[in-house]
């Protein structure tokens, strides 16, 4: 992990295992979570961290190049919330939510759509997306001294959604499923 990968807005779809817990509720957390050394990402694994012209042992790994790291050990997959959303419509079939789950019982029904989408172009084309490059209107406006000025509004811009970039997703969701229909897990996302 590096350090622009802590600063992210998206979605992490993952295969997880439901739980009850002591409020009568239920807990979903991603199966197989355990920790593993991994190389540290504030000194890119050297041990030394500099601060003006002295060097320090780095305050995240102390020096062992090394830190511990929560993985899963199922297949996973990060995306922007665009593309959650666009996930959840066009191939959950969902209304799209910041966070939801597929149920167990309705993997399969998954399973053959996402084969249908991997081995048939034609089936991930409602996913497709242009590049969009929005420039708001011209406008006058009044600042707070009172003075009027005469401004576009706000440009808007969307990322493009290819299709590699689909099939990926529907490849990884197939593997996510299979993962989770093995080992009797649902599908889930936050």
């Amino acid at each position: 992990m590096k350090l622009q990968d802590i600063l992210y807005e998206g979605m992490e779809f993952n295969a997880c295992t439901i739980e009850d817990n002591e409020h009568g509720g239920k807990t979903v957390s991603p199966h197989d979570m355990r920790q593993e050394k991994v190389a540290c990402w504030v000194c890119d694994a050297t041990g030394k961290q500099k601060y003006g012209d002295e060097e320090y042992d780095c305050d995240m790994c102390k020096g062992t190049k090394e830190i511990d790291e929560w993985v899963c050990g199922g297949p996973s997959m990060q995306v922007s919330n665009a593309n959650g959303y666009a996930i959840q419509r066009d191939i959950l079939s969902l209304e799209a939510d910041h966070a939801g789950m597929v149920d167990a019982k309705d993997l399969p029904a998954l399973r053959r759509k996402l084969i249908k989408m991997v081995n048939v172009d034609k089936e991930r084309e409602s996913m497709h997306s242009p590049f969009q490059d929005e420039q708001g209107p011209m406008r006058a406006h009044t600042d707070d001294q009172g003075n009027t000025r005469i401004g576009r509004g706000a440009r808007m811009m969307g990322g493009q959604r290819t299709d590699s970039q689909v099939l990926r997703y529907a490849q990884t969701l197939l593997d996510m499923v299979d993962y989770a229909m093995k080992n009797d897990l649902v599908i889930s996302w936050a």
